[in-house]
């Protein structure tokens, strides 16, 4: 994949931002996008005109935060994807998936998926191929459902917790984004048919590009790629590309941010200049240069969510580059009472991330 960083420059701000992070993004046309947050609402954002986007209406329904999001076009081929219908599956941290149609000015759940032993990450729906018609979700297992919520297969995606899925086209192969830093491309019977490196941390989303570009990744090393677009966030949580070429992305500030390389779309340079001051404060020195080169950053420090218990959401670990991870996941284990042998696999998990 190339890599496009220099085209692509900020284009709007969505106002009003989520009240927490800002976890899935989902550019559904030109003119609509989806968001998810840790608030657990859903927002639809439509364009208005030189106005740009102006939230729509917010969706609530999950009891925790919503991870993921995915979108289902209407088609003519089967009554579950009837012109009457819009259909969206989103994933929560209450260890579900939800399947929601709107009719008229409702938005209501048609399916919840139940199955999963921890929170769900990753949804997709696989809209051509054999296996047309069914949805993906994925904890630290990826699960194939049919479109009645039955289980037709699962998968075991990774040591680490899978965050993203997204379909290739022709619909034989799929996409998934892990916590190891790595992007798989998989078989539906379940075979790792590549393993893709390149983020620094953990990869937070992958989704289908536009315009020659295969897929677009985003991660904890404040990259989106095939375009490094720089944020003031460390956490990029979720990128999504428009049909025009624009690329949207959620971030841990709470904010929604557009990005064009079309100059029509392209904030004034009074909010370009802003914005690139703000980003200059919240990077760590020496990661916002004056080439604009492109090139991946080595993180100086490591945000690592480490699972406590099944019921409450992960606990951050923060390590800095150069200092000891035994020393470091010691500090951890003693702090939340942690025994040995978790201490042990803590420090693994380190060592893996820095590898």
């Amino acid at each position: 994949m190339s890599n496009e960083s220099d085209q692509y420059h900020l284009s709007q701000e969505l106002n009003p931002s989520h009240q927490a992070d800002v976890k899935a993004v989902l550019a559904i046309s030109n003119d609509m996008i989806a968001s998810a947050s840790r608030d657990s609402s859903v927002g639809i954002w439509t364009r208005k005109g030189d106005s740009g986007f102006q939230l729509k209406t917010l969706l609530n329904g999950h009891h925790a935060y919503v991870n993921s999001l995915a979108f289902i076009p209407a088609t003519d081929d089967t009554d579950a994807y009837s012109t009457k219908f819009q259909k969206l599956i989103s994933g929560s941290w209450d260890q579900t998936a939800r399947v929601w149609s709107k009719s008229s000015a409702e938005w209501t759940t048609d399916v919840v998926l139940e199955g999963h032993e921890q929170a769900v990450w990753g949804v997709s729906i696989v809209e051509e191929g054999p296996k047309a018609g069914c949805f993906l979700t994925a904890d630290r297992m990826i699960f194939l459902w049919n479109k009645e919520g039955e289980v037709l297969q699962r998968f075991k995606g990774s040591p680490e917790p899978v965050r993203s899925l997204a379909i290739l086209p022709g619909g034989n192969t799929f996409v998934s984004a892990c916590n190891d830093n790595l992007i798989r491309i998989w078989s539906f019977e379940g075979t790792i048919l590549d393993s893709l490196k390149g983020h620094k941390d953990y990869v937070y989303q992958v989704t289908l590009g536009s315009q020659g570009i295969d897929f677009v990744s985003c991660g904890e090393d404040h990259t989106a790629r095939a375009w490094k677009v720089l944020h003031p966030c460390q956490t990029v949580w979720s990128v999504s590309s428009l049909p025009n070429g624009d690329i949207v992305t959620g971030g841990s500030d709470g904010r929604i941010r557009a990005w064009s390389e079309d100059k029509a779309r392209i904030a004034d340079q009074a909010t370009l200049d802003a914005y690139l001051n703000v980003v200059k404060q919240a990077m760590p020195s020496g990661v916002v240069g004056d080439d604009h080169s492109g090139q991946a950053v080595q993180p100086t420090k490591l945000t690592i969510d480490i699972d406590l218990s099944d019921d409450d959401p992960p606990v951050s670990l923060e390590f800095e580059v150069g200092s000891d991870p035994r020393t470091t996941a010691e500090a951890f284990g003693n702090e939340h009472g942690l025994s040995e042998n978790y201490i042990n696999q803590i420090e693994a998990f380190i060592r893996a991330h820095l590898d």
